[in-house]
């Protein structure tokens, strides 16, 4: 009876995480490149159970296999693309396609699919946080006047090519971890390489949130209507042991 307890407010917690993810998802819906996460459930590890005398004991005692719960195995980044905007703005790019901007950081070089950028007061290319973006050359300085940057990054500032937008992908995205400001680290206990991007480069575009909003309301009913289900479990033994320690015990 305590077991299905324990079994019980396991799912509790598993759904109230679950819950805390779909409501970050339903906040960053309007956040420009932003990849939805979703949680990966598990049982926990089951045991042998063994049964010790009675009648009719098998030779090895064992009975059975008995689980205790689920819990958070992991948290999964769908990097799926979202909806391209048009917003005809000069430095907002979009990626069609796979691949990540390169920008740097404090902390070491960082990926983002969010192309909003501009112009800083020595007229280096920046992220709205203000980190710099990267081109193959390093940081990218422009001057003001007409910017253009074709598909494939080359970036031509007033008549003259200044430099070409770093853009790189990854064969195994479990590697890509959130760091927050919508950045992305790469995850060193994860084997990944660097390969060359696919994607291609939309000046006056921005890449929409690929999370659906409607999924997500639709999910956390699910998810309501399962901590329900448990928390009535969990009433349900509450009740039982009661009865139990005044009633019958008192017999």
């Amino acid at each position: 009876m305590i077991r299905g307890l324990y079994t019980a407010a396991s799912g509790m917690l598993a759904q109230t995480k679950v819950m805390d993810v779909l409501a970050n998802n339903l906040a960053n819906v309007n956040t420009v490149g932003y990849k939805k996460d979703v949680v990966v459930l598990s049982s926990f590890p089951n045991f042998e159970t063994i049964r010790e005398g009675g009648d009719n004991v098998p030779p090895d005692r064992k009975v059975g296999r008995i689980e205790y719960g689920v819990l958070i195995d992991t948290f999964h980044t769908v990097f799926e693309e979202g909806p391209l905007m048009e917003t005809t703005g000069k430095l907002d790019f979009a990626i069609d396609g796979n691949g990540f901007f390169v920008v740097n950081t404090p902390q070491g070089e960082r990926y983002t699919r969010d192309g909003a950028f501009t112009m800083n007061a020595d007229g280096y290319l920046v992220t709205k946080d203000g980190y710099l973006v990267l081109g193959e050359n390093g940081p990218i300085r422009l001057s003001q006047g007409d910017v253009s940057v074709d598909e494939n990054g080359n970036i031509i500032n007033n008549g003259q090519l200044v430099d070409r937008l770093r853009i790189v992908d990854f064969d195994n995205y479990d590697a890509l971890k959130k760091q927050g400001d919508n950045l992305f680290y790469l995850d060193n206990a994860v084997n990944t390489q660097i390969i060359p991007a696919t994607g291609r480069i939309k000046q006056g575009f921005l890449e929409g949130s690929n999370v659906n909003s409607v999924k997500e309301m639709v999910n956390m009913i699910s998810v309501m209507r399962n901590y329900e289900s448990n928390q009535k479990v969990v009433t349900a033994f509450d009740e039982t042991l009661g009865k139990a320690v005044n009633e019958v015990g008192r017999v």
